[in-house]
């Protein structure tokens, strides 16, 4: 192009070619995104490609379009969106309107990709894509970007991203052709949406740090083991270069035991570089390449397996509508969540999920909250009632006020701290390399003076073959999945996973005023029975919250425990909005239903039961009523009256580690705090402390501390980094803004314990695994005393115990993966 301010274009039969630098070659995304939007409202324009390298565009038209009667079209289209009769002037200056951007669906493209990549955009439906969606039947497409090709990071990271759209299965990788193959739910997810959703994850793709096992090590050491396996075998002419490889290999051990040693350190590198110097006096190699490849196989079967079962353990968290139901006056609007704001109102219907975190403003609905880690996953909710993001409606029909949408919301958080790959820096790895380097130093010492008193390698190979880090390292990363998964079933959730390891070691517990020491156990209020017995209505209430875990259901389960109510015996019981019904042994119809159920029923209750059944303290309390055959027969009512919470709790503390210290830091008067204290089982008490005065405390204690309060405050952030671990307990509604460093969802102290039982089972499974790779290894040294084993079979009998270790954690995870996934089935079935 001679002159690069003006437009060179050239109609074709099948398109149109454009050539301009200022447009293409450096493109803004605003100016390039308007240029897409008019050429798109022309509906016989079917792809438009974009190469910036080139300063080219080129907007093809449809097979069946009449290429004259396109550009005229085309031609208008850029004069009326520019208001100039000047097409090249629109093309370089005009904007399209908002409107005109949402028409055509250009208004969510994304055009940050890298300058050497084409752009491609095509439609799908109404919108607009940089995407090549291609239907394979109906309920499975296959996507594809030039950005795949060859980039198993982008896949994996878009195998992730698409893994967390509403409504998508299986998703399966095709690197042989870079393109990825998914299956999808027509009922909930058009391509037009998916689309949206594809364009939406580019900046995580482009961006993101997670990626996929590498292969290139143990691609390396594979090589090796063939190169040796030749030379040692077939061609002995090759093993001063099978040789050769090896060295090169084994080039930054021996650098980092040069380096270890100038600090009077000696550690698995002069071990391996030991075995080097082994290996170069045999001048065989294959043994000490078997070993290797071994070394790297493990580490990246770890890797896969993480990945692959963290989408699966994970998904239920991860999975959020991205498309609500917006309320108006006579009709509504399907609209993406991420348009909505705080005070729009959504609607959420049986079999539904809640998109957003709001409040229930009208209706009722039983639901299905899986992500909170609810005592009782199902439950009612009511006006007032808060509602989360991810919660499914098993039956009813709410209308929501907006608090948080879209990747504000509390699931969206929990979704970005849940893990996408292989752990780092958890104390457990640390303690490892520890312990590996320690146990380097007695093998080599030993190898050594065998070398020198025998002058023989082979027993001397043997001893210093064993494995001792690759076994620990799968122990402590496989280990922390299934800790951050189990711990998650259990309204347990680890900020940082760290903690799950440094909780085994806590000395003492300090609860701040923010632990809400005070809060009592709800517990049964009344019982009004106008017509029959309060047993009667105790009875039928306790037999429909049986199996409900929510304090209401344990609170009535204890009381018709110490009364030794009669069991009912209940046929066909079954859940519905804000009623459980069931039939008893008379045949007679038993509802026990809210206060909200009973006013939609239009039932009338008596001026007295009316009064109890329209007051209640806290949401969770609210009362229950049961009705026979539509009449009512008595109103059962909560208030939190019972026993602390706390003294349940430290108790049950106190029964797992005796060793364990309690400490009240408070900011009121040092008899209130002692008060409080006291009620709880708290052997210590500080009161009148400011946050500089509990930071003081904390760092005084000079033992290990675990602080517990309300992580989302503030003003805690300073006090919880005085301590070793922070637990929060302000639940799951409160976790976008907590920075403790484990979260109990749930907002109870009753969590506490659970903490302690992680802790226990986890250092258990790695002394266990411990255990196992430390009888291999010894059985191999064992061995070469007394039968003679060669490095070989040592190294042999040592990756067996690695290979027992990485075996038993995957039957544990799949495990735990068949029963969330049971539960869940069940829970939305």
């Amino acid at each position: 192009m001679s002159d690069p301010a003006k437009l060179r274009i050239s109609p074709g039969a099948g398109g149109v070619s454009i050539w301009s630098e200022e447009l293409f070659g450096a493109p803004d995304a605003h100016r390039l995104r308007d240029f897409i939007a008019r050429a798109f409202s022309v509906e016989d324009v079917a792809r438009l490609e974009i190469r910036s390298a080139d300063a080219y565009g080129r907007i093809a038209y449809a097979p069946t379009a009449a290429p004259e009667g396109v550009w005229r079209k085309l031609a208008q289209a850029l004069r009326r969106s520019a208001h100039t009769d000047d097409p090249d002037q629109a093309l370089r200056n005009g904007r399209a309107s908002q409107k005109t951007l949402e028409a055509v669906g250009a208004a969510h493209l994304y055009l940050g990709h890298p300058a050497r990549l084409p752009i491609r955009v095509s439609r799908v439906g109404g919108t607009l894509s940089t995407w090549r969606l291609r239907p394979v039947g109906n309920d499975a497409v296959r996507l594809s970007h030039p950005a795949l090709h060859r980039r198993r990071d982008l896949r994996h990271r878009l195998e992730e991203q698409i893994a967390a759209i509403f409504g998508v299965g299986e998703v399966r990788d095709r690197s042989f052709s870079s393109d990825v193959v998914l299956r999808f739910d027509p009922g909930i997810l058009t391509l037009e949406r998916l689309a949206r959703e594809l364009e939406r994850a580019w900046p995580a793709l482009i961006e993101g740090e997670d990626e996929p096992p590498s292969a290139k090590r143990l691609f390396t050491a594979g090589s090796l083991l063939t190169l040796a396996a030749v030379a040692q075998f077939a061609a002995p002419a090759l093993r001063p270069v099978a040789v050769g490889a090896v060295v090169v290999y084994a080039a930054p051990n021996v650098v980092a035991a040069i380096r270890q040693a100038r600090h009077g350190q000696v550690g698995l590198p002069a071990l391996y570089s030991f075995g080097l110097g082994l290996m170069l006096l045999s001048g065989l190699p294959l043994t000490g390449t078997i070993m290797a490849s071994l070394m790297q196989l493990w580490p990246y079967l770890a890797h896969r397996t993480i990945v692959n079962r963290q989408r699966r353990l994970f998904a239920a968290h991860r999975k959020r509508p991205t498309w609500a139901r917006v309320a108006g006056r006579t009709v509504e609007i399907e609209v993406h969540v991420d348009d909505l704001k705080p005070g729009d109102e959504v609607v959420a219907r049986a079999g539904e999920t809640a998109p957003v975190d709001g409040v229930v403003i009208a209706g009722a609905a039983s639901v299905a909250d899986v992500l909170g880690g609810w005592a009782s996953p199902l439950r009612d909710v009511a006006p007032g009632d808060a509602l989360y993001a991810g919660a499914l409606v098993r039956d009813g029909e709410v209308t929501i006020r907006v608090v948080r949408a879209g990747d504000a919301t509390a699931a969206a958080h929990v979704g970005k701290i849940l893990p996408h790959a292989a752990f780092r820096n958890l104390p457990s790895l640390f303690d490892a390399e520890r312990v590996a380097n320690r146990n380097a130093k007695p093998a080599l010492a030993l190898a050594t003076l065998n070398l020198l008193t025998v002058r023989a390698p082979r027993f001397s190979q043997a001893v210093i073959r064993p494995d001792y880090i690759t076994a620990p390292r799968l122990s402590a990363q496989l280990s922390a999945l299934y800790d951050l998964a189990s711990g998650l079933e259990r309204g347990v959730l680890f900020r940082k996973l760290a903690a799950v390891d440094a909780l085994a070691d806590i000395d003492v517990v300090v609860f701040d005023d923010s632990a809400g020491l005070d809060r009592r156990r709800l517990a049964v209020d009344q019982i009004a029975a106008p017509s029959g017995s309060a047993e009667d209505a105790l009875a039928y209430v306790a037999t429909a919250l049986a199996s409900d875990r929510s304090e209401r259901g344990l609170a009535v389960a204890r009381l018709a425990a110490r009364r030794a109510s009669a069991n009912v015996e209940a046929y066909g019981l079954r859940r519905s909005a804000g009623a459980i019904r069931f039939r008893d042994a008379l045949d007679r119809e038993v509802i026990v239903a809210s206060p909200a159920y009973v006013e939609r029923a239009g039932v009338r209750l008596p001026p007295k039961l009316e009064r109890l059944a329209a007051f209640f303290e806290d949401p969770d309390g609210r009362p229950v009523i049961a009705l026979r055959d539509g009449a009512p027969l008595g109103v059962v009512t909560f208030r939190r009256r019972g026993e602390a919470e706390a003294a349940t709790t430290i108790a049950a503390l106190k029964r797992q580690n005796p060793k364990l210290r309690f400490v009240h830091v408070s900011g009121r008067r040092t008899a209130a705090a002692r008060a409080a204290a006291d009620a709880a089982g708290i052997e210590f008490a500080f009161g009148g402390l400011d946050a500089r005065g509990k930071i003081s405390v904390l760092r005084g204690l000079g033992r290990r501390t675990i602080w517990v309060g309300d992580g989302a405050a503030p003003e805690a952030v300073e006090i919880m980094a005085a301590s070793d671990v922070s637990v929060s307990v302000a639940g799951f509604g409160k976790a976008p803004t907590d920075a403790a460093d484990v979260i109990l969802l749930r907002g109870e102290l009753a969590g506490l314990p659970s903490l302690n039982d992680l802790a226990a089972a986890r250092r258990a499974r790695i002394r266990g695994d411990y255990r196992t790779i430390y009888a291999a290894n010894l059985l191999g040294v064992a061995g070469a005393f007394l039968a003679n084993f060669g490095s070989l079979q040592s190294g042999l009998l040592s990756n067996l115990g690695s290979g027992l270790v990485y075996a038993r954690h995957v039957r544990r995870l799949n495990r735990l993966i068949a029963a969330i996934e049971a539960q869940r089935g069940r829970l939305v079935g």
